[in-house]
């Protein structure tokens, strides 16, 4: 996707594929998007041991703060265009709203 488009892919949020695996979000994507939040959407104890600790790692060093589905429970963002507010079923009390970045754009409407 990074060879292919010359696009900035910087976002607030990333929803991580693969339930957070191994080989999900390189380190080069990472460093492409940036993201303040990242969620990762796995089952509790899954026998595929999701999400990876590489993975975890890697968002650790990012400076991205993560939400987990397995321990934070469903997430909901809402924004308005210059916030976004963030809430969890579970768990991730103290999350403040946290303002969008300048690089982060509406979606293309087309």
């Amino acid at each position: 996707m990074l060879e292919e488009n010359s696009a900035d892919f910087h976002a607030d949020v990333l929803k991580l594929g693969h339930h957070g695996s191994k080989n999900s979000t390189t380190q080069e994507f990472l460093d492409a998007v940036a993201p303040a939040i990242a969620i990762i959407s796995s089952g509790d104890d899954n026998p595929y041991g999701h999400p990876s600790p590489e993975l975890l790692e890697r968002l650790e060093a990012s400076g991205a703060r993560v939400l987990r589905t397995d321990r934070d429970g469903a997430v909901h963002i809402e924004t308005d265009g210059d916030r976004l507010e963030i809430s969890c079923f579970v768990a991730c009390a103290q999350l403040p709203t946290v303002t969008t970045s300048e690089r982060a754009e509406a979606p293309n409407q087309n």
